[in-house]
């Protein structure tokens, strides 16, 4: 276990990798999330579970949180510039979402990069919904056409009907879950999920596909989209640029 991450300072050893997102009914590539990683100069690129835990503790989540989003959004905008049309999923931590600034920072790394808001979509934990400005925030954000999405989502039926209620755009089930999905239990889980969602014009995204018979289970049930192992490791930017460009030429899926 790492003790502690880098230091602001030190902000050149992050780096963003990119995981693909794809239609699981018309296999059309339709966005990426953007995860952070740590490359230490003398052990190498550490797991995120080893460092993000002591950048919330320290609160440097919120500086580092703050590059994540700009960097992510300048991407978004290169890779608009070529020619490509598809969502940039980024990853908001509790401390940036309660932080005064956070709507500011949010507006100036979009006026900067000049990337679409329409194609930024930022991601809560479940626990946003109970922050006491949290419905506030989500409302500016949906204002301004960003989505907004609630991550690693652990269904059970009262989740669902107050997920639903929420002012949100997408609900992405956990990759835990997600390992769980061939159980009829949590394929009715699902169903109910995907039906409730629809009817407010929700978005259901699965992270953490591994298999195929994860990803049939969940295409059966209507789930829209998928993320996970199964498609594509998370990439950096310019291994994402060369999986666009086999993507369009062998698939002749529309990007």
């Amino acid at each position: 276990m790492v003790d502690e991450a880098p230091r602001v300072l030190e902000i050149d050893q992050y780096f963003l990798v990119y995981q693909p997102e794809f239609d699981l009914h018309s296999n059309a590539f339709v966005g990426v999330e953007a995860l952070i990683r740590w490359r230490d100069p003398s052990r190498g690129v550490v797991s995120p579970d080893e460092f993000l835990p002591s950048l919330e503790e320290s609160g440097e989540i919120v500086p580092v949180g703050r590059w994540a989003l700009q960097t992510a959004c300048f991407q978004g905008a290169e890779w608009h510039d070529k020619g490509y049309r598809f969502s940039v999923s980024v990853n908001v931590s509790a401390r940036q979402f309660d932080r005064i600034e956070f709507l500011e920072e949010v507006e100036q790394s979009l006026e900067a990069s000049r990337f679409s808001p329409t194609h930024l979509v930022l991601e809560f934990s479940q626990s946003a919904l109970d922050s006491p400005l949290g419905e506030e925030r989500f409302e500016v954000l949906r204002s301004l056409g960003v989505r907004i999405a609630i991550d690693d989502i652990e269904l059970d039926r009262a989740d669902i009907s107050v997920l639903v209620r929420s002012p949100i755009d997408i609900v992405k089930l956990d990759r835990r879950f997600i390992a769980t999905v061939t159980d009829s239990t949590a394929a009715e889980l699902v169903h109910s999920l995907v039906r409730q969602a629809k009817e407010h014009s929700i978005q259901v995204v699965a992270s953490g596909i591994e298999d195929e018979s994860q990803r049939d289970l969940l295409k059966l049930e209507n789930v829209g989209i998928g993320q996970g192992f199964h498609f594509s490791a998370p990439r950096e930017a310019p291994e994402i640029d060369q999986l666009l460009l086999d993507f369009s030429i062998f698939s002749g899926k529309p990007i």
